[in-house]
Formats: structure tokens, sequence, C-alpha cells
């Protein structure tokens, strides 16, 4: 595994993060427009919940990124989130209705999130805010 990536851990970790990203952005675009989104979403705390997981999902993307490109081999990412990406709607469509459709749903994705944002503070992805972006 050494000769295909060196650091397993930013490998696993960018997996993670990745796949919180492409299965939240489909549970998402499940929900815009808001005027056709289930009943339940349209209520103003769903509005909340849709508009935050917007904005950390965004987060998440541009962290995710960020930390790829600082610490794996473009050909890791490539081939990992590629297949993460692939992969994601299968994990979607499983789930049961009120998981899909519903307010629990986006709680659910809510903390996913943030605790994605925290793996990736935790691996250093945030060091790119107060250094320069290219090693």
């Amino acid at each position: 595994m050494e000769a295909i990536e060196p650091n397993l851990f930013a490998l696993v970790l960018f997996a993670l993060t990745w796949a919180v990203f492409c299965v939240g952005a489909i549970q998402v675009a499940g929900m815009l427009p808001l005027s056709a989104a289930p009943e339940a979403v349209r209520t103003p705390d769903g509005v909340a919940l849709v508009i935050a997981n917007v904005l950390l999902l965004a987060a998440v993307l541009i962290l995710t990124c960020a930390y790829g490109y600082n610490e794996l081999r473009w050909t890791s990412s490539i081939v990992v989130g590629g297949m993460i990406f692939l992969l994601a709607p299968f994990l979607i469509q499983d789930l049961p209705e009120n998981l899909k459709n519903g307010k629990a749903g986006l709680l659910i994705l809510f903390v996913l999130s943030l605790a994605a944002l925290g793996l990736l503070h935790s691996g250093g992805a945030t060091d790119f805010l107060t250094g320069p972006l290219i090693r």
C-alpha cells in the first residue's frame, strides 16, 4: 500500500469526509427547490436545517478538497473520490423515507457534517488558512 499511497491516515480521513459531502449533497439536492420539498421540510425549522446543511456541506467540500490536495497523491484523490461519488446514490436510496425526506435525516446530516468538519480540523485541514495553499 505504501507504493500506492504513503499517507493511509489522510486517505481514510479524505474518504470519510468526502463520503459525508457526497451523500449530504444528494440528500439536500432532493430538498431543493424548497417549494417542492416534502411538507415537513417546508416549515421554518426545516428550511433553517436545509440552509444550515448547505453551508456546512460547502465548508466540508472546501476543506476536504484542500486536505486532499495537500496530503494525498492526486491519483489517490481521484480514484477514491470517484468511487465514493459513484456509490453515494446507493447509500441514499435504501434509507427509510423519514430519513430521506424528513427533518430527522437533515438533523443527522447536520451532525455528520459537524463531525466531518471536526475530523478535518483535527487532521490539519484548516492549516492552509494560516499558511500557503501550495506545498
